[in-house]
């Protein structure tokens, strides 16, 4: 990966903790740019595009050239991320969660899948009345699937929290507080 694709993709992020191996970038960046102008080492990618623009042409076009090895880098990343997810759920694995949305989410197959047939039926046989019972008939259909809907909602948002928390853990770093503990922590920070 080039300076310049790092430079855009790191933004207004600091390189030296946004990139794995950003310190060194950011040595190398330096020994293009004069005393005067050199990059602290918390230099978000915005500061290193202005402090590269503002070189002469062939020193850009030199530093440009430049090729970093960052990508082998994010993927050793992504791989001890991964294996970390992996291994936490060898040790915790979930034990009926998954079954109960399993039937939850074979409840509301079933029923919606009678009811458009059941439908589809009447239709097709002219019967008017059994039409018009199905179709006036969503209130009490609904009543009965919110119970399973909701339940689906939920375990999958508690997967994706889940999930969220992991990437984290994996990543080094504890995952904040929600809820009223999040803004409680954050106002005692301060």
């Amino acid at each position: 990966m080039n300076a310049w694709d790092i430079v855009k993709a790191v933004g207004s992020g600091v390189i030296s903790s946004v990139v794995p191996g950003g310190g060194a970038i950011l040595k190398i960046i330096n020994s293009f740019l004069p005393d005067e102008k050199k990059l602290p080492y918390n230099a978000t990618g915005n500061d290193v595009g202005a402090a590269i623009h503002a070189l002469p042409p062939e020193a850009q076009a030199s530093l440009m050239k430049k090729q970093f090895d960052v990508d082998i880098t994010e993927i050793k990343e992504s791989h001890s991320t991964v294996r970390t997810m992996l291994e936490s759920d060898a040790k915790n694995p979930h034990s009926t969660r998954p079954y109960i949305a399993k039937g939850a989410f074979l409840v509301v197959a079933f029923s919606i899948i009678v009811i458009i047939s059941l439908w589809a039926v009447s239709v097709f046989n002219n019967d008017v009345s059994t039409v018009k019972a199905v179709v006036d008939g969503w209130p009490f259909v609904l009543a009965v699937m919110t119970p399973f809907v909701t339940l689906l909602y939920a375990y999958f948002g508690v997967l994706k929290h889940e999930h969220k928390n992991r990437l984290i853990a994996a990543g080094g770093a504890t995952p904040a507080p929600s809820g009223l503990a999040g803004i409680l922590s954050a106002v005692l920070k301060r």
